[in-house]
């Protein structure tokens, strides 16, 4: 990723001043109009995406969202179009001076009448936009900025995974999750039929509110069983200001059927006896509590202001397009196995009496993606499925999806977890052993994005075998972690130190080996190379099996 420099100019309209926010799509840049000087946020998707149809699918369908949803709740959005120099396309929107919802709440929690005026002016921004038939699918306190402390002026930010309700359309492969683990509904991990309403935002919105009178989340994290059996129940509310207790218990409700009708009725509680008797209340914390950094924090969000009607004259990027889970198109020739085109299973599996767990987990176990690719079942049910997926080019990705659909009649959740090239054979290494799949040993990490901090997690499951740890970074260079394990009755735990060793998303994978004797080639006493680390570590596993072989995928932001 390279950082647009400051002076830059855009269309001969915007010109670029300060980084002031970066994601796994673009970086946000204040800026400012040059013939009014007003005061603009504009988001310029990375170069590397530059010209990958599916990144731009999803930018273009951030600025559709938002263009002609007008609500003083919700950021604006102003012109999408492409820079003839730079070639990179960017969004222009107002810009919003102020703090995060997360970055307020390290000061402590809110008081009751704050919570009560923030959740008005959210839900009501929520519901214009469903009334649109657009769900925001990402509700969470990093993408809520307060300005100027009030919450009366709150604003709903990051649309960018945002999903049409109507004519079938989904912002992801398969119409997948989006948004962050601890503030997602059941249905978009594929509970209760799966199907991503606005009740989804409802839910979410419900954690957030929990969060904002507590002052920390809930807690409905954990590994990815315990995300999903967290949300078969109500969470539990014993902490929360009773007052507000009965409508998070409505907007908690495990079945979307069940929870509160709509973000209207969420706005509308608070008449009568629940009122706030200060809307406009500042969001002053009730008393600050210590806090430990998390690495989930985000930078600081800002988003900005101002448009001249002549600028309905550029060309502006196409509304059209479904959005889907960024992925990069790369040349992946695989440097372990020879290249070969993506295929599908040959005999499909027997569904004529409806498909069943086990059905759809051989699928995706003997699915063939071709090279740099390994799809793994997550949680499957007979009539929902959540995949892992590694790789680095998107023809085997969108190939999986329609094979799945052609196969059980419904669409699976994809996980794209995008690579880089020299990250290939970590991956080739991981198909290889699928055979022993069943067998592999449970790996759990703390946290899917660090931007620095500890990584921590555990391994168990792998009986009386050796383990070993090792992490494959973005630029395939191997690290054997094993040193950092610590024995305890279920397992081994680890936690180590990451630092970001530049800007940018970094992708990386972390892998727990399994074997009855340790694998010579995984023993680096230094950083080695993928290809050649992989290539020997294969040529072991085949003479002296089983090897089993579980990976997670995180990125540093």
């Amino acid at each position: 990723m390279s950082e647009v420099a400051r002076g830059t100019r855009l269309n001969g309209i915007y010109e670029v001043d300060t980084l002031i926010g970066s994601g796994g799509m673009g970086e946000v840049y204040k800026g400012r109009t040059i013939h009014t000087n007003d005061t603009v946020a504009i988001k310029i998707l990375r170069s590397e995406f530059g010209e990958n149809e599916a990144a731009l699918a999803l930018f273009r369908r951030e600025a559709s969202a938002l263009h002609s949803l007008l609500h003083d709740a919700i950021v604006r959005y102003y012109v999408c179009s492409v820079d003839p120099d730079l070639k990179r396309p960017y969004l222009s929107m107002e810009f919003v001076e102020g703090r995060s919802l997360k970055q307020l709440l390290r000061e402590g929690p809110l008081t009751f009448e704050a919570v009560c005026g923030l959740a008005q002016r959210v839900a009501s921004g929520l519901q214009a936009a469903h009334e649109r038939n657009i769900v925001h699918r990402d509700v969470a306190p990093d993408n809520i900025i307060i300005s100027g402390g009030d919450v009366a002026r709150a604003k709903i930010i990051d649309f960018g995974i945002a999903r049409w309700t109507q004519g079938g359309e989904g912002t992801i492969i398969g119409g997948g999750f989006a948004g962050k683990y601890n503030y997602v509904s059941p249905e978009q991990l594929g509970l209760f039929g799966g199907d991503v309403t606005p009740k989804s935002d409802i839910y979410s919105l419900g954690l957030v509110l929990a969060e904002a009178i507590n002052g920390r989340p809930l807690d409905m994290g954990g590994s990815q069983a315990q995300i999903i059996e967290k949300r078969r129940k109500v969470p539990d509310l014993g902490g929360i200001n009773m007052r507000l207790r009965p409508l998070l218990e409505q907007m908690l409700q495990p079945n979307p059927s069940d929870r509160i009708a709509t973000m209207n009725d969420v706005a509308n509680w608070f008449s009568g006896d629940h009122r706030a008797k200060n809307h406009r209340s500042k969001a002053q914390p009730v008393k600050p509590q210590p806090r430990i950094p998390s690495s989930r924090d985000k930078p600081t969000r800002h988003r900005r202001f101002g448009l001249a009607a002549g600028l309905l004259g550029l060309v502006v990027c196409g509304v059209a397009g479904v959005g889907v889970y960024l992925y990069v198109q790369l040349d992946t020739k695989d440097p372990i196995a020879p290249s070969k085109e993506p295929i599908l299973v040959d005999s499909p599996p027997d569904t004529k009496n409806g498909p069943t767990a086990d059905t759809i987990a051989a699928f995706v176990n003997s699915y063939e993606g071709g090279d740099c690719f390994f799809a793994m079942p997550i949680s499957v049910g007979e009539s929902a499925a959540e995949i892992d997926v590694y790789g680095a080019s998107s023809a085997p990705f969108e190939a999986l999806d329609t094979a799945f659909k052609k196969a059980f009649s419904f669409e699976p959740r994809i996980a794209l977890h995008q690579i880089r090239r020299p990250q290939c054979p970590a991956v080739t290494f991981l198909n290889r052993q699928r055979s022993q799949r069943v067998s592999a040993p449970q790996l759990e990490i703390s946290e899917p994005e660090l931007k620095k901090g500890q990584l921590t997690g555990s391994i168990s499951g792998y009986g009386t075998n050796h383990v070993e740890l090792v992490l494959v970074d973005d630029d395939g260079q191997v690290y054997n972690l094993t040193h950092l394990l610590r024995a305890n009755p279920d397992g081994k735990t680890f936690s180590t130190g990451i630092k970001l060793q530049a800007t940018g998303s970094q992708p990386q994978i972390l892998l727990a080996v399994s074997s009855q004797a340790p694998l010579a080639a995984l023993k680096l006493s230094q950083p080695g190379n993928a290809q050649t680390v992989f290539t020997a570590a294969s040529e072991e596993a085949m003479q002296r099996p089983p090897v089993s072989v579980t990976a997670r995928y995180f990125q540093l932001e």
